[in-house]
């Protein structure tokens, strides 16, 4: 895949897409509404979708789509963004035990479509780049749906995050450990490692679609959307993939968007 670099950045021509809704629950609903079409547009496509409180409401409106028939994942092939180092299905403070309970055992999604971050194979950095071929083999991603962390980080890269990373092994800042510390148990140990969908690899996808919600996340988003494209913010990558990109915000969040 091919790498981006400053020329290219420097030249791009389009701006996104900006959705600023009026709350949580059209947020959700006009991503469930992106997801949908393209879903019924790429059939045997590769996704992937986050986790978090962030994209939850979105989730439970695709499940009920699919219920009811309106909505047809089966041949979809969905790749989990992101998983803490060593941790599975099995474990119930996982990414993808969150994603199972809020999202997959719902809507009736289970085989070998559902791609799990591998995330406990004995040569994770291996794995992470089979994990990797495999969506380059489907076509690369139709879409990416991200949440924003509070540093700035999509999917599990962190700041220092290059823009033509790859999946692969990371190790967590203090930071996103003690954002992700409610899932966890008083006392238990939160992962300082994660296995994470790369920045280039993201940015590769068909069309991104990022949701942020709420005022604490409103200076993050200013930066990612209008500071300095930097590694130190990785979401500000974004800002790289033109027309491409289509953010939704909620008023909180887009405060302090110019």
């Amino acid at each position: 895949m091919p790498k981006r670099d400053e020329a290219e950045v420097a030249n791009a021509t389009t701006e996104p897409h900006l959705h600023v809704v009026a709350d949580y629950a059209a947020l959700s609903h006009l991503a469930a509404d992106i997801v949908t079409r393209v879903v019924n547009e790429n059939p045997g496509g590769a996704i992937t979708l986050p986790t978090g409180e962030t994209p939850r409401g979105m989730y439970e409106e695709l499940a009920r789509r699919i219920e009811r028939g309106d909505l047809d994942f089966s041949s979809i092939h969905f790749f989990c963004m992101d998983e803490y180092l060593g941790k599975g299905i099995d474990d119930k403070a996982s990414l993808a035990a969150w994603l199972d309970d809020v999202f997959l055992t719902p809507a009736n999604l289970h085989g070998a479509n559902i791609h799990f971050v591998p995330s406990e194979d004995k040569n994770p950095a291996q794995a992470a780049a089979a994990y990797d071929a495999r969506i380059a083999e489907l076509g690369g991603l139709k879409l990416a749906v991200l949440g924003l962390g509070r540093n700035g980080h999509i999917a599990f890269n962190e700041p220092g995050s290059a823009i033509d990373s790859r999946t692969r092994v990371v190790d967590l800042t203090d930071e996103s450990r003690d954002q992700n510390a409610s899932y966890y148990e008083e006392g238990e140990i939160i992962p300082d490692q994660a296995i994470t969908i790369g920045v280039g690899t993201i940015l590769d996808s068909d069309l991104i679609v990022l949701i942020v919600s709420g005022a604490n996340k409103s200076a993050i988003l200013k930066a990612v959307l209008e500071g300095p494209i930097s590694e130190e913010v990785p979401g500000s990558f974004l800002q790289t993939v033109g027309d491409r990109l289509i953010v939704i915000a909620d008023i909180a969040a887009a405060a302090e968007l110019s």
